[in-house]
């Protein structure tokens, strides 16, 4: 049986359901400078990836301690 994981968008009605047993890695990277203004230094994007490293969502986080905290969390994983 699958298993799913609900995101909600915050400030938004949107609701995502992630499919957990299509996700292979998560993956943590800084905020592109493109991106980011001068105060956003410490913000992080984690990455789900499939087996063939397709992307299948990124979630935004304030710091890399909120990102770990959240997939430990939610999947029961240390990064």
């Amino acid at each position: 049986m699958s298993r799913f994981l609900r995101i909600d968008k915050e400030s938004s009605p949107k609701t995502v359901l992630l499919n957990l047993d299509l996700v292979a890695t998560v993956e943590l990277a800084p905020q592109s400078d493109l991106l980011s203004s001068g105060n956003d230094g410490r913000k992080v994007y984690a990455t789900f990836l499939a087996p063939d490293k397709t992307a299948i969502a990124t979630l935004h986080f304030d710091s890399t301690e909120d990102a770990n905290a959240w997939v430990a969390s939610h999947l029961d994983v240390q990064l």
